[in-house]
């Protein structure tokens, strides 16, 4: 089938619309311009490391010399030319060109931005995972460190408990080491006991002083603290004041054939409620036994024998004569309120 003659007309004559060239063209001509401009650039630059040097100097007809010291001139050489000579020796055309060359090739080698997979690499950091590991063998490297210095120094002979508490080696991070000095801790060290006494014991020998919030002895892992023949350990009271009355009556007493040496470390934690408790406070502390009042009142002793039997699910009596005692004995009653000893 042809095609109608004004078609093609309208084809000849029709214009197509221009396409917008795209982000990743544009910079490409932008690429494009920018090296053009620093060709050019350089060409001039090393134009005028090539330019051919005036070699021609200035040149002087002489007049004569005069001697100042005979008063004579001397004509021999009046009328010759005279060319001075330069001591400066001028740079060839060729070493001032490669100079340009290698200054513009730094140059360019400086101002080159890096390749993209070159500049992941570098801004690529570590994850948190590594930073913690990193972290992790630092301070096990720095633990480790000070377990040998301070074993070594334990080993070569018995310390007291003031050089420890005075030297830089304790262990910071160890649980009751030696404080420089806080006037709350509760926490005694235990130095030269009896390698054979268990934490039952020490709890009889300090309990005797007060409440006990805490008792540890480290027991010796290695044959070398087992040769030592003895052992050390922390009590911490829960109060400073039952501390205190113990460190003044225990420090350097024997027991089991062993003179304690004691001395106040670092502070822990103190819990809600003491691990052991003296028995003549244990009775203070323990509820009352059943009484059959109401809120487990304790009567007066002259009233223990006057108080009516009543049913375990009765809160008050139904008899009017039971009543009427339990109304005459409340008045005189005593209500003890105790802190709960099955709560953590």
């Amino acid at each position: 089938q042809q095609i109608p003659e004004q078609k093609l007309k309208a084809f000849s004559i029709g214009t197509m619309g221009k396409r917008q060239p795209s982000k990743r063209e544009l910079e490409e001509q932008r690429k494009k311009e920018q090296e053009k401009a620093a060709a050019q650039a350089f060409e001039e630059f090393v134009a005028t490391f090539q330019e051919p040097a005036n070699k021609t100097s200035k040149v002087w007809v002489k007049a004569g010399t005069y001697d100042a010291g005979k008063r004579q001139e001397d004509t021999k050489e009046k009328g010759k030319l005279y060319k001075p000579q330069s001591r400066i020796e001028l740079p060839s055309e060729k070493n001032s060109a490669e100079k340009a060359q290698e200054y513009a090739r730094l140059l360019g080698e400086r101002m080159k931005p890096e390749r993209p997979g070159k500049k992941k690499e570098k801004e690529k950091k570590k994850s948190n995972l590594e930073l913690f590991k990193e972290e992790l063998k630092m301070i096990q490297e720095e633990r480790e460190e000070r377990h040998k210095y301070k074993g070594a120094i334990r080993s070569s002979s018995e310390i007291d408990p003031e050089i420890l508490k005075s030297s830089s080696l304790s262990l910071s991070d160890e649980k009751g080491s030696f404080d420089s000095g806080d006037p709350n801790t509760t926490n005694i060290y235990l130095g030269n006991i009896n390698p054979k006494i268990t934490e039952q014991q020490l709890m009889e020998v300090f309990g005797k002083y007060g409440p006990l919030a805490s008792i540890k002895i480290m027991w010796p892992r290695s044959d070398e603290e087992k040769s030592r023949g003895r052992n050390c350990g922390f009590v911490a009271f829960m109060n400073r004041k039952d501390g205190d009355r113990a460190m003044k009556a225990l420090n350097g007493k024997e027991v089991l054939g062993y003179e304690m040496k004691l001395g106040w470390g670092k502070g822990v934690p103190i819990p809600p409620f003491p691990i052991y408790i003296p028995p003549t406070l244990l009775s203070l502390t323990q509820p009352p036994p059943p009484s059959g009042l109401p809120f487990n009142a304790q009567p007066h002793p002259k009233d223990r024998n006057k108080v009516p039997r009543m049913r375990p699910n009765e809160p008050y009596p139904v008899n009017p004569e039971d009543a009427d005692k339990v109304d005459k004995i409340l008045p005189q009653a005593l209500v003890k309120v105790v802190m709960p000893t099955d709560r953590n």
